[in-house]
């Protein structure tokens, strides 16, 4: 009985991160990747892999000093990071 609650779960888990993978990777209406946020965590700024995404802007930002997080539609050749373009939406931390 132990092994096919286990089994269950398993599977749950599995199926749960395949939808939460697709998930993340939505479009609007006009078929555009929706933008979300991504913590800036150093590095070159022009370089997808120097963002972590977040669920909202980080509390630190609002400033106007340092680059901080920006608004950007996310990869989908390198998921969890953003496609990083001059009209990318930037905020700043003091």
């Amino acid at each position: 009985m132990k092994k096919l609650i286990f089994g269950m779960l398993v599977a749950v888990t599995a199926v749960g991160g395949s939808v939460a993978t697709y998930a993340s990777t939505m479009f609007n209406a006009n078929g555009k990747l929706t933008p979300q946020w991504y913590r800036y965590n150093g590095g070159s700024p022009t370089d997808g892999n120097n963002y972590t995404a977040t669920v909202s802007l980080p509390s630190e930002c609002g400033g106007s000093a340092t680059l901080c997080a920006i608004l950007a539609p996310e990869n989908p050749d390198n998921l969890g990071h953003p496609i990083v373009e001059q009209k990318t939406d930037t905020e700043f931390k003091n």
